[in-house]
């Protein structure tokens, strides 16, 4: 099984700048594995993952929808985003809570004190005049 699967990708089909961009691309993960910026790769990874399941829902709706292609992707691509529109419209809503909340604390931890200025007694001297 692994011979039909890498039998695709002989020297023979690929062109020279095929071969050169694979191996320099092979390289550069490769350093990027290999250096303290490797939190990138989570990037890379996130990217493919979320087109993965852009392709998926494309699929399936491909399967079910009777659009053209260009639909098909406009369509999936607007489902991908809905989870995040959800999550960004609870932040917002949530946030509008705690900022309520806060801004209570804060006024009536203000309230508690009185604004700082000093107490003398009748015969204090200042120092300097």
């Amino acid at each position: 099984m692994l011979l039909t699967i890498f039998s695709t990708f002989t020297s023979e089909t690929w062109s020279t700048g095929a071969i050169l961009g694979t191996g320099m691309l092979m390289g550069l993960v490769l350093a990027l594995v290999l250096s303290s910026q490797r939190w990138l790769l989570w990037y890379l990874l996130g990217g493919m993952g979320y087109w993965l399941a852009v392709e998926t829902i494309h699929s399936l709706l491909t399967h079910w929808l009777v659009l053209s292609e260009w639909h098909n992707y406009v369509t999936a691509i607007g489902i991908s985003w809905l989870p995040l529109s959800v999550w960004v419209l609870y932040r917002a809503l949530r946030y509008e809570d705690v900022s309520r909340t806060v801004h209570k604390q804060r006024q009536l931890h203000a309230a508690r004190y009185i604004e700082h200025t000093p107490v003398y007694d009748d015969d204090y001297q200042p120092r300097f005049q």
